[in-house]
């Protein structure tokens, strides 16, 4: 696993996708009522899809560019998998998702934070890798992983990036 801070250089574009995202009331976002598999009634979060390769047109939202182009001209990768914003709400107690993998095909996890707040991911060996805006964490995809949601703000949001 790799943890990389300041993940973005500059300020100007990392505010624009964190107001993008979080202090803009047109973005939109879509009710799932399910974490990690539909058996997982746990908790519930908003998801933006930017990226599905599956689809017949797979860049599904027009902020593919605004959003993404300054993360993936960071990152090292052949083909892009899937891409998706996740939007977690405030709990008042921290709830712990249903471990889980985002593929069954062998590729690899970005998971970009947007903000700071207490929620975090944990992985099925133990450790935890908290929500730091601006931070990027790179992790093998059959590693088994969950999200444990926030108590201290309103969201929780981060970018998950599927990629080989």
């Amino acid at each position: 696993m790799e943890v990389i801070p300041n993940f973005i250089e500059d300020k100007g574009v990392q505010e624009d996708i964190k107001n993008t995202l979080i202090k803009t009331r047109e973005f939109p976002y879509h009710y799932v009522d399910h974490v990690a598999d539909q058996s997982d009634d746990s908790d519930f979060y908003f998801v933006h899809y930017l990226f599905k390769k599956e689809n017949d047109m797979p860049v599904c939202s027009p902020m593919f560019i605004r959003i993404l182009s300054p993360i993936l001209g960071r990152l090292k990768f052949n083909y892009l998998m899937r891409t998706k914003v996740n939007l977690y709400t405030k709990k008042s107690e921290f709830i712990q998702t249903k471990m889980h993998v985002d593929d069954v095909i062998p590729h690899m996890v970005g998971l970009y934070s947007v903000n700071n707040n207490n929620g975090y991911t944990l992985f099925e060996d133990g450790t935890k890798v908290k929500s730091v805006e601006n931070q990027m964490v790179i992790f093998d995809g059959s590693r088994k992983h969950c999200s444990v949601a926030q108590t201290d703000t309103n969201v929780r949001v981060n970018i998950n990036i599927n990629f080989q």
